[in-house]
């Protein structure tokens, strides 16, 4: 039984209410969020499918863009779900993407007037991470059946580091940071997962290669992006498509100043299949090695360059790749890289624990390899 409906325009919304949906089910689990363009199954009637749907569901999310209205006549799907949603008392939360505002009363249908009265949350592309989450908490708190089913919440606590075994303390450390990428400050290299067509995700996606194009961009006063510095910077240094495992150095644009991180090596860890989306690349592992290969070459040129961070590669929510294989192959490249490499000048080598999930999987990753937590 899916708890959140989330009404939008395909045509105005469909992005925000396609990273609103994924977060959720990320949250509270599969089935715990419904989206027409994703909960709606090849032959279903779509409008029972939608209706009988939308009345088992606690609160109703209505994305309302820039653009966003509703006529008095003739068919209109977001109208007819809101006034459904209104008729059955079920909490319905306005969700205003960046500058639009809540319609008035006056300017409404009578059968959703009273969406005028409702409480609204904003999502604003400049802060969509922590606006999103906020949303998330606030459904958690709302909804009795959601709080309950609290599964992959953003991870907290501090870092954890590991020593390697037989080497001096300090030359060689492995660590699980948890949480945001946006609130690492002290790592030089961050690593940004693509996939093959070398191709940054839009600034407004939920993913660390949205989080990296966008605060590595030069921003106005709104926030709003005006020079996209990494992403432009990426597209001019190599051909596209490029095999998998390539990585690519950039520069880190506006995140050197924000989060001291002086380049960004991108590697081609996802790949595109006709008619099958996109998968992790079969040897990760080889990715990781290939990151670290550049690294090292920074480094070599680069003094300030000795520390790497690694996201856990392709496993993103629209590629669904295994978490405890993934970080037992990136683990163990890593501590490969350094055993053939005694004259490593990288001293630390991180990975991001972005959930409690990852951030448990990773830890207890590292103790089956020869590490001691320091």
């Amino acid at each position: 039984m899916s708890e959140v409906f989330v009404n939008y325009r395909v045509r105005e919304d469909s992005g925000y209410a396609t990273l609103l949906h994924r977060e959720l089910e990320r949250r509270f689990g599969p089935g715990s969020a419904f989206l027409a363009a994703q909960s709606v199954r090849a032959g279903d009637d779509f409008v029972q499918e939608v209706f009988s749907r939308l009345r088992e569901c606690s609160v109703l999310l209505a994305l309302i863009g820039e653009h966003w209205s509703v006529s008095a006549t003739g068919p209109d799907w977001v109208r007819r779900e809101i006034a459904e949603a209104l008729a059955a008392r079920t909490r319905v939360i306005p969700v205003l993407v960046d500058d639009a505002e809540l319609p008035r009363e006056a300017d409404l249908p009578g059968e959703i007037a009273d969406l005028a009265h409702c409480q609204a949350v904003r999502l604003r592309h400049y802060s969509f991470e922590a606006d999103l989450s906020a949303l998330v908490d606030e459904l958690a708190q709302t909804v009795p059946a959601l709080r309950r089913r609290t599964t992959g919440t953003m991870a907290e606590g501090r870092p954890v580091r590991y020593g390697v075994r037989g080497k001096p303390l300090g030359s060689r450390t492995i660590s699980v940071i948890p949480g945001t990428i946006r609130r690492v400050r002290d790592a030089d290299v961050w690593v940004n997962s693509e996939n093959t067509d070398l191709q940054m995700a839009r600034h407004n996606d939920f993913s660390v290669s949205a989080i990296i194009r966008y605060w590595g961009a030069l921003r106005d006063p709104s926030g709003r992006l005006v020079v996209d510095l990494v992403a432009d910077e990426l597209a001019a240094t190599s051909p596209r498509p490029v095999a998998p495992g390539t990585a690519v150095v950039t520069g880190s644009g506006a995140l050197r100043a924000s989060n001291n991180v002086r380049r960004i090596i991108h590697v081609a860890s996802v790949q595109g299949e006709p008619g099958a989306g996109f998968r992790q690349v079969r040897n990760i592992d080889q990715c990781v090695t290939n990151v670290l290969r550049r690294a090292e070459g920074e480094a070599a040129t680069d003094p300030e360059v000795r520390t790497v961070l690694f996201p856990l590669l392709g496993t993103g929510t629209a590629v669904g790749a295994d978490i405890e294989a993934t970080a037992r192959q990136m683990v163990a490249a890593a501590l490969d890289h350094w055993s053939g490499s005694p004259e490593s000048l990288l001293r630390e080598i991180a990975f991001l624990g972005y959930t409690t999930t990852e951030y448990a999987v990773l830890n207890r990753t590292l103790a089956e390899f020869p590490v001691d937590r320091l």
